[in-house]
């Protein structure tokens, strides 16, 4: 029974390669989309304007022109993660691998275009609220770790066998 049971558990590890491969394709051929296919400015939303920013700092432009230092805690950030997961994967339940793929998914996003472009490319700008323009991956950042908050507040982060 107990073999049987084990057989029929989700591997986390293909899970989470997924899950954080189909959101980074995603996040970046959205982002991509979003800023050659359409002339920024000129699309009105009805919440939201699509508006370029170079953004070259972190969280509501802190840090600003401080690349070096947000890769390096970018990529720091990253492998804490991993190992945390990875230490003990049976350790931890789906929803959590899930979630962290949200999370690792919009760091790496980030942390690709501070290396490769020297900012971060923000282009959300709510109009119902005054709050920074951001970009997809924030959006992943930010749903990632409340889904990991829920998930350790709900104590469904650990597998029940």
């Amino acid at each position: 029974m107990t073999q049987h049971k084990q057989n029929n558990r989700l591997n986390p590890i293909p899970y989470f390669i997924v899950c954080l491969t189909v959101m980074i394709a995603f996040n970046m051929y959205f982002t991509n989309s979003i800023l050659h296919n359409i002339f920024v400015g000129s699309e009105n939303f009805n919440f939201i304007d699509i508006v370029y920013v170079q953004n070259t700092g972190a969280a509501f432009s802190s840090f600003q022109h401080s690349t070096a230092l947000l890769v390096f805690i970018s990529i720091l950030a990253i492998l804490m993660i991993l190992i945390e997961l990875f230490r003990d994967i049976n350790k931890y339940s789906i929803p959590t691998f899930f979630a962290s793929a949200m999370l690792v998914s919009g760091i790496v996003c980030n942390t690709y275009e501070r290396i490769t472009l020297g900012y971060v490319r923000d282009y959300i700008s709510l109009k119902f609220v005054e709050f920074p323009v951001f970009n997809i991956s924030d959006i992943l950042i930010n749903l990632g770790v409340l889904a990991i908050v829920v998930l350790i507040l709900t104590k469904k982060y650990k597998r029940n066998d």
